[in-house]
């Protein structure tokens, strides 16, 4: 039996994005597989958690074993603190033959093999979106992490291929466990969260996204600048948080070929952004880096149209057909417009296709790579 300890300190409930979904949509599926008939019956996996954790995510405490630190990581530096005092001693007590990492740093108090997930290098390849404490800090940090670890898991080819060359990991080490989206829960039963009322019942287009610079919400607002000129009833719909292109994306918003066709919501509730996702026209992905792309896969597993920039990490997710030039605002107003101007069969071919793709990425084959990660890491030897 191989005992694994999860160290999920880092995940503060609410607050550290779209990892937190990432990570616990991957142990939900190696749940489900630990459940059947001994397909994983020869792992034993503890989490250890915040004291909010299990509130969070009642299912996964129902599920696992947790080992609860006394704290809610709202204080950082008592959390980091925690994760090089307390966790090491409970895995010294636990003795696990695998500790998995799953934030992206290996504390310097690390007993036993280890499996670290780097979801992407953000802070090497853009370091312009982190202050420059923070940039070093995690610049450091991954570099001396990737060295520690056994097992490197990454969430695509393209995060894959930064690690080996930017951290210098041995092309053995890095696992690709790529991401799985869960249907909308209670979908059928629940009451859709009202939509803002400010779109009138016109159709729209929706990103969302965060807007750090890489993001590239300019090209977007340049290239729905075309297209609404010809669709006087259409809206862009802008959700997430603040970040570094705010006020460039709030200025242009201002132009008079857009003042009035945008919606710039921020941050929206759950239930909201599925109301969104449901009603929205198609779903835009203008990003030009991505250690997954987690916004075309949610698309396509809710049946909504994408299209999306051939960059980064997004052509392993999106279809060929859905992929449009980074930066070519041209092209992505042309794009958008075909989506539009689609017949009804048309349109639920590309939805039906969306599906097929993103069947690709269900939770079988997550939980299989993460497994096996586990797995290699116990081993014995592992390649350097």
């Amino acid at each position: 039996m191989t005992r694994v300890l999860v160290n999920l300190l880092w995940l503060v409930p609410g607050v550290v994005g779209g990892s937190e979904e990432s990570t616990t949509d991957a142990l939900r599926a190696v749940a489900d597989v630990l459940d059947r008939d001994g397909s994983g019956g020869d792992v034993d996996i503890h989490l250890a958690v915040l004291e909010q954790f299990a509130h969070a995510h009642p299912d996964l405490a129902e599920r696992y074993d947790l080992v609860v630190a006394d704290q809610d990581g709202r204080d950082k530096r008592r959390r980091v603190w925690a994760e090089q005092t307390w966790l090491a001693a409970r895995t010294r007590a636990l003795r696990p033959q695998v500790v998995h990492h799953a934030g992206g740093v290996v504390p310097f108090v690390h007993p036993g093999r280890t499996v670290l997930t780097v979801h992407d290098l953000q802070p090497l390849d853009l370091p312009h979106n982190f202050r420059p404490a923070k940039r070093n800090y995690i610049r450091l940090m991954a570099a001396r992490s990737a060295r520690a670890a056994d097992i490197v898991t990454v969430p695509s080819r393209f995060t894959r291929e930064r690690v080996i060359e930017r951290l210098g990991v041995a092309p053995a080490r890095v696992e690709v466990v790529p991401w799985w989206v869960a249907p909308p829960r209670n979908q059928d039963t629940s009451e859709p969260f009202p939509l803002p009322p400010t779109l009138g019942g016109d159709r729209f287009v929706l990103y969302p996204a965060i807007t750090y610079p890489h993001k590239r919400h300019d090209v977007l607002l340049d290239a729905f600048a075309l297209v609404a000129a010809r669709h006087p009833r259409l809206r862009l719909v802008l959700t997430g948080g603040a970040a570094a292109s705010e006020s460039a994306v709030q200025s242009r918003i201002r132009q008079p070929d857009l003042d009035g066709r945008v919606l710039r919501t921020g941050r929206v509730p759950g239930a909201q952004l599925e109301s969104l996702f449901a009603a929205a026209a198609l779903v835009a992905v203008p990003s030009d880096y991505e250690g997954f792309g987690l916004p075309v896969l949610e698309a396509m597993v809710r049946g909504v149209p994408v299209v999306a920039a051939a960059a980064g990490s997004l052509p392993e997710v999106a279809r060929p057909e859905d992929l449009v030039p980074a930066e070519d605002v041209a092209a992505w107003a042309a794009s958008i417009e075909a989506v539009l101007a689609e017949s009804t069969d048309a349109r639920n071919a590309r939805i039906a296709g969306g599906r097929e793709r993103a069947a690709r990425f269900g939770p079988e084959r997550t939980a299989a790579a993460l497994l096996t990660a586990y797995r290699r890491a116990a081993a014995d030897r592992v390649p350097t």
